[in-house]
């Protein structure tokens, strides 16, 4: 029952991982779910911490494999590519099991015990290159989040690529390893994804789209029907049907409407409109969307991985991945930030956002922990930005 429940998980998300699905698959009664583990959340439990137990045993491996790169911060970047590519392709079916734990218990055992498996590994791994225990925290963080955006299917060798170009960044941002000179692939990804901005889909499509992202958020993908999103949106369903005629291009929707409510939250300054932005008043103002209690965009997560299951809904899960950063950015722009280095810049500290309060999660003091490597994500970006902008005036 524990196999076929892990096996469901991962297959099809847990909110698909019913008393009835995990018996039908294990071949017993639904009955003898309660009589081995008193419930179905038990049941799930134990799935979870099976998966912690197959983790530890591939940590195993994978220290050794990483202790053969040199012994630089330029060699810990290598591992942490190594690693990420390796988990969301040889373990998929673990990997995914993980990111679902996470939906469900991120920060209660055992999935905080998971979590904080990952997190030992990543200081450990920090050690071995000589890098002190923030920075082992950094690439914990790393990992965080393109372990989960890093099992996007939709172009391998691109998404490869941006994998390269993003661990080449925190090598170089944050860990102190010799700058590279990047691809040009995440600029390319952004372009042909196609993540939307607030101009590219028309207002009342967006007013349908979001309609489709709020029905996502309160009864998953399996609710999405014209019908209701028309209802809830307050429009016909010949509306619905004339701007996204099949519920692919539905599910595509609610995404690019869950995307555009990410960004119409996001004030990221403080102040007047007006006032000019700075550096400092710009990472303050993400602070105030980080650092507090519940994570911030878990709706994010439970799409990306719903579209990552459906090769048709590959290109809708790189609209998600590398919608990142958009409104930091505009701001990075502004101060005076262009080119190749400006999507790398915004793009990590977006996913470095997105990815603090999971990363933080199993600790014994979450807040604090959030705001010590918070703190350490502001100082060496803003050290790194300002050269940047210096070297392009």
């Amino acid at each position: 029952m524990i196999q076929a429940a892990a096996a469901l998980i991962s297959d099809q998300g847990a909110a698909e991982a019913s008393a009835r699905a995990i018996a039908a698959a294990a071949e017993v009664a639904p009955s003898a779910i309660n009589y081995n583990f008193g419930n179905i959340e038990r049941l799930l439990s134990s799935a979870f911490a099976r998966g912690a137990e197959q983790t530890a045993q591939w940590m195993e491996a994978r220290t050794v494999e990483i202790a053969a790169l040199p012994r630089t911060a330029d060699g810990a970047a290598r591992a942490l590519e190594h690693v990420i590519i390796a988990w969301t392709t040889d373990e998929r079916s673990l990997a995914l099991l993980y990111q679902e734990a996470l939906n469900v218990g991120a920060g209660a055992e055992p999935c905080a015990g998971w979590t904080r498996q990952w997190r030992d590994f990543w200081i450990s791994a920090a050690g071995l290159f000589g890098l002190s225990e923030i920075d082992g925290r950094l690439l914990h963080l790393t990992f965080e989040s393109e372990a989960l955006y890093h099992l996007s299917t939709w172009s391998p060798g691109l998404e490869r690529a941006v994998l390269r170009d993003l661990t080449d960044h925190v090598g170089a941002v944050y860990l102190g390893a010799p700058h590279r000179i990047d691809s040009g692939a995440l600029p390319t990804a952004l372009t042909a994804a196609g993540s939307p901005s607030s101009t590219s889909i028309p207002p009342a499509a967006m007013r349908i789209a979001i309609a489709a992202a709020q029905i996502v958020e309160t009864s998953g993908f399996s609710g999405l029907t014209q019908r209701a999103v028309a209802s809830k949106a307050g429009v016909t369903t010949g509306s619905v049907t004339h701007h996204f005629r099949t519920i692919e291009d539905l599910v595509t929707g609610a995404i690019r409407g869950q995307v555009q409510m990410l960004t119409d939250a996001a004030t990221l300054a403080d102040g007047p409109a007006l006032e000019p932005i700075t550096l400092e008043r710009m990472f303050q103002g993400i602070a105030r969307h980080v650092l507090d209690d519940p994570p911030a965009s878990p709706l994010r997560r439970r799409l990306f991985l719903a579209a990552v299951r459906r090769p048709d809904l590959a290109g809708a899960g790189a609209i998600i991945r590398f919608s990142h950063g958009g409104t930091t950015r505009d701001m990075l722009a502004q101060i005076g930030l262009a080119g190749g280095p400006l999507a790398l810049h915004s793009g990590l500290i977006s996913r470095f956002a997105s990815a603090l309060w999971f990363a933080c999660s199993a600790d014994e003091a979450p807040r604090v922990s959030r705001e010590r490597l918070f703190d350490a994500i502001a100082e060496r970006s803003v050290r790194a930005l300002r050269i940047a902008t210096h070297s392009q005036a």
